[in-house]
Formats: C-alpha cells, sequence, structure tokens
C-alpha cells in the first residue's frame, strides 16, 4: 500500500458498460459535489476526451449517458452555438479572428457533465486550439445553447 493510499484511502473504481473503467471522487462533507473521472471515445473527434460526471457511488445515470450520446449526435449544433464567443473571446486579443473550419481549428478535450436531473441541462466542453495552445477554451452550455466561456491558461 503507498502511503497516499494510507493516509488519504484506496481510491474506488467502477466498470460502466459505456464509460468503461472510472474512479470516483468522494465529497465527503457534500454528496452532491461527488464526480466520476474518466476517459472515453468521443465520436465527432474519433479521440479519447476527458469526462467528469456528477453522481454518487453507484455510477452515472442513463440521463447522463443519454445526454453524452445527445451531445455526440448534435456536435455540429453545439459548435455552431460555441463559435461566435469563441470568435468574440478570442478577437480581444486577436482582431478579425474567424473560424475557418472548426473541426480542424478546435480539438475538444474535457466534458463535465452533471447529474441532469434539471432541464436543460448545464454542461461544461473544453477544447484546444492550435491558434493558442498555451490556453484551454472551455465553454459552459445551457442544453446545446453556449451560455459563457473562460479562456485559461
Amino acid at each position: 500500500m503507498g502511503i497516499l493510499n494510507f493516509i488519504f484511502g484506496k481510491p474506488v473504481k467502477i466498470e460502466n458498460d459505456f464509460f468503461g473503467i472510472m474512479r470516483f471522487s468522494e465529497d465527503k462533507k457534500n454528496a452532491l459535489n461527488s464526480y466520476f473521472e474518466c476517459r472515453r471515445h468521443f465520436s465527432p473527434s474519433d479521440k479519447i476526451i476527458g469526462i467528469n460526471i456528477d453522481g454518487d457511488i453507484t455510477g452515472p445515470t442513463e440521463k447522463q449517458i443519454d445526454f453524452y450520446k445527445a451531445i455526440e449526435d448534435n456536435y455540429s449544433t453545439i459548435t455552431n452555438a460555441i463559435t461566435p464567443l469563441i470568435e468574440d473571446e478570442f478577437g480581444n486579443w486577436k482582431e478579425g479572428f474567424k473560424i475557418n473550419d472548426f473541426q480542424k481549428e478546435f480539438e475538444p478535450v474535457h466534458l463535465q457533465l452533471p447529474r441532469c436531473d434539471s432541464q436543460p441541462v448545464v454542461w461544461e466542453i473544453a477544447f484546444e486550439s492550435d491558434h493558442d495552445r498555451n490556453h484551454t477554451f472551455t465553454l459552459t452550455m445551457s442544453g446545446f445553447d453556449a451560455t459563457a466561456i473562460l479562456v485559461d491558461g
């Protein structure tokens, strides 16, 4: 047993039929802040992305799995909603910035999925871009509408 496992306890991992092996991060003070971490193939980019999924030890719900599938199925709608926010924000430091081909210019790297208990589902998607490899573009979404952007780096 490693020293970190001795101090913090052994990480809890579960195998989910859809998301694969997931590591559970429990918040003992507020169970609503507990979540899973995993990596999964994201069909729109044909790459593996990181995913955080809010939940309890029982694992992701069917609503969360269905919502993930809906994100994949509606990716072009999502990127169309995201484009103006990125162009506006990026345009603050690169005048006249325009996205020509979202799929080629921005790579999805992370999703944050909530419990999906209320509609519209408020979630996050993060991208990296060759335009600026020093920053990550994180979009807050309400359903498939982009509501906010955070450029971090």
